[in-house]
């Protein structure tokens, strides 16, 4: 395994994830520097980049609320500092990506699998360790809550 080339091909995803979550670049720049530091003190088998960007994904999901859950006041900043790291070209993405940030933190790393990194239900629920009707429920648990944004928005 070499680490370098896993730290190329996977630093800007565990970068994305990280802003998802803790919202601020000096925090998540530390939680994927974090999630590769475990990479190497754990060196996994992986099956294929994609069981590979997957454990980067959960690895630095579960650093970031484990942060979250250590601060006494949660900082937080609006959605313009993280867009540019986020954002696309299409207005409409980034609404939609605004929204996703905004919802619950079980709810993000499942949105963000599925519709950002298009791995399946299936591959999500082995790699969150969660039962696959479990994850199904939270993903349509997930969409309600956007459309509901995504209406009042458009009201």
């Amino acid at each position: 395994m070499d680490i370098e080339q896993i730290y190329h091909r996977q630093v800007d995803t565990v970068y994305r994830v990280a802003m998802m979550y803790l919202k601020n670049r000096p925090d998540a720049e530390d939680m994927t520097q974090q999630a590769f530091i475990n990479l190497m003190n754990k060196p996994v088998a992986f099956e294929s980049e994609s069981h590979e960007r997957a454990w980067l994904i959960v690895t630095v999901s579960n650093l970031c609320k484990n942060q979250l859950s250590h601060w006494y006041k949660k900082k937080r900043t609006d959605f313009e500092d993280v867009a540019p790291l986020l954002s696309s070209e299409d207005p409409q993405t980034d609404h939609v990506l605004e929204q996703v940030l905004n919802l619950p933190n079980e709810y993000k790393t499942i949105i963000y699998m599925y519709y950002y990194e298009g791995y399946s239900t299936r591959e999500i629920s082995q790699y969150l360790e969660l039962n696959e009707s479990t994850l199904r429920s939270r993903m349509q648990k997930a969409r309600e809550l956007l459309k509901l944004e995504l209406e009042e928005v458009h009201e």
